[in-house]
């Protein structure tokens, strides 16, 4: 059982030295399987010990928590954010609130600091974190496109542009050129360094699935200038004698919709092919608008990327909005009880914000679960009141609010951290 205060006095906890520290325990909590030491190279290059926490019990690490500054775009741009990866706990040490200490901690330390305002965060299983306060923030969806369902409500007429199949490693400039042309437009989206790169193409053979090696199709313009890329594998499958390949796209991104439509076109005409998968796709993704039977692609809606405010005040100004509002703020906030209280939120008509503490009577009230929801523009505070979790105390508030925190296109991290 958790501890009413906290783990007892045989758990230490400290800064993590390094990231071997990790593995035995994570090794445990994902049912033995250990990384292999390629894996193992890629995320200890994102490994930041500063950031990070161990528990130990006995002397040896029970539990983990990895930190990582990162950078975010939010509505109105890219702003720093605190991620959050790698939250596991050993079997033998579970219940007894060594997740809620580590995660405590680490919030406690980035508000002391004057950290991020914001921290994100991939979760396992969707219901572990909002009792800490996080909120969904992004979702995603599941598109499989069968072979009876590859027309397009127009065929994109190609602009010049020229497809090219080759290596993440070959396509590596490509690749960042495009993707750093899309990064302000959704929320969600991570910038990108050398390490976070190579993390994105990582192609490890035992992950693999009985599927080919990663490949990456650029398209480019008549100038030579790549104007969208995917990355995919494709996995063998014959029927009756007929080959009914599974390609199945890690991601894809465009800097137009020309190019966005050549790209998918390619895959969809891609030799040998059936189904043509993608895993994780925004809710709003083009192609749902660009297939003539979008029915057929059976898109299935799931839980991306969660959210929290670290400082209530810091993190809703660290965004812009989409309409004004003027707005008083009833918060509750367990696990940082500095945000709880009132705060009056105004923005002006270019989305721009304050946020200040107040006495004033309050028109919402929600908990800090309920602000993370809608801190990246995708949670709708309509949906939460039907839901019972925000409380609309001054009529017409709930609907000025929600469409203030609204942002289009929606949040959408097309990488786990």
């Amino acid at each position: 059982m958790a501890a009413g205060n906290g783990p007892d006095a045989r758990y230490e906890f400290r800064a993590a030295a390094e990231w071997a520290e990790f593995g035995a325990v994570i090794d445990l909590a994902y049912g033995g399987h250990p990384h292999s030491p390629a894996h193992s190279a890629v995320v200890g290059a994102l490994f930041e010990p500063k950031r990070s926490l161990v528990a130990c019990y006995g002397g040896r690490p029970c539990a983990t928590f990895a930190g990582y500054a990162l950078e975010m775009t939010l509505p109105g741009g890219p702003v720093p954010v605190a991620g959050i990866g790698y939250v596991a706990v050993a079997p033998p040490h579970r219940r007894r609130g060594l997740m809620r200490e580590l995660l405590r901690r680490a919030l406690t330390a980035l508000h002391e600091e004057r950290g991020e305002p914001v921290a994100v965060l991939h979760s396992t299983e969707p219901g572990i974190y909002g009792r800490f306060g996080f909120g969904l923030a992004s979702q995603a969806v599941e598109l499989s496109v069968p072979p009876e369902a590859r027309a397009f409500t127009h065929e994109p007429d190609g602009d010049g542009l020229t497809p090219e199949v080759l290596s993440p490693e070959d396509a590596s400039a490509a690749v960042a050129a495009v993707y750093d042309a899309c990064l302000p437009e959704r929320p969600g989206m991570l910038r990108r360094d050398a390490a976070w790169q190579r993390r994105a193409v990582e192609d490890e053979p035992a992950s693999r699935h009985g599927a080919g090696r990663l490949l990456c199709l650029v398209a480019s313009g008549p100038d030579g200038e790549p104007r969208g890329y995917a990355l995919y594998r494709m996995r063998p499958a014959w029927q009756r004698s007929r080959p009914r390949y599974e390609l199945t796209v890690r991601e894809l991104f465009a800097r137009d919709a020309a190019a966005y439509a050549f790209v998918w076109r390619a895959l969809l005409d891609t030799d040998l092919t059936g189904t043509v998968r993608a895993q994780t796709r925004p809710v709003d993704d083009p192609l749902l608008a660009l297939l003539d039977d979008p029915r057929s692609a059976a898109p299935t809606l799931r839980d991306q990327l969660y959210a929290r405010a670290v400082d209530l005040d810091r993190a809703l100004t660290a965004r812009t909005y989409s309409a004004p509002v003027d707005v008083v703020l009833e918060v509750s906030d367990a696990m940082c009880p500095w945000n709880a209280g009132r705060w009056q939120l105004t923005a002006d008509a270019d989305g721009f914000a304050e946020c200040t503490r107040t006495g004033a009577a309050a028109d919402l009230a929600l908990t800090a679960r309920e602000v993370g929801a809608v801190l990246l523009g995708g949670g709708s505070l309509v949906q939460l009141a039907q839901a019972g979790r925000v409380a609309e105390l001054r009529p017409g508030a709930l609907r000025a609010a929600s469409a203030a925190f609204r942002h289009d296109p929606a949040p959408f991290c097309p990488m786990a951290f």
